[in-house]
């Protein structure tokens, strides 16, 4: 069984609960599906961004179902990391990581839903679930 992972973002805590039973496609959320290839995202920005995992905050749980689903807000340190990334940074990540293309556009889409999040003043979200 397989892990499935979303990041999204929205304005409410209140919104981001709403993404608990049907993923933030089902909350028609703006959203990145990254269907257990990107579980940890402090560790991705990390290593992308160069910067120590230990100079972002913990990400807190918003709302968990207590058995396969659960939300998550993105610690503001990793979203601005992550968002921070210029295009040239995650080219050579891409390169030094031998990653497919599909791979590389699906960071490039994190990082550009972190700058869409941070320019709307908006939280950065993890959907989980089992």
């Amino acid at each position: 069984m397989g892990v499935l992972v979303g990041y999204f973002t929205t304005d409410s805590e209140q919104v981001a609960r709403q993404a608990l039973t049907g993923g933030p496609a089902g909350a028609k959320l703006p959203y990145v599906d990254c269907k257990g290839w990107v579980d940890e995202l402090e560790v991705l920005v990390a290593e992308i961004s160069g910067r120590d995992l230990s100079e972002f905050g913990d990400s807190e749980t918003v709302v968990d179902d207590g058995e396969a689903a659960g939300v998550e807000r993105i610690a503001p340190e990793t979203v601005a990391a992550l968002a921070g990334v210029d295009d040239a940074r995650l080219r050579a990540y891409a390169e030094d990581e031998l990653l497919e293309e599909w791979e590389t556009g699906r960071i490039t889409a994190l990082r550009d839903l972190a700058r869409e999040a941070r320019r709307l003043g908006h939280q950065l979200y993890r959907w989980s679930c089992v």
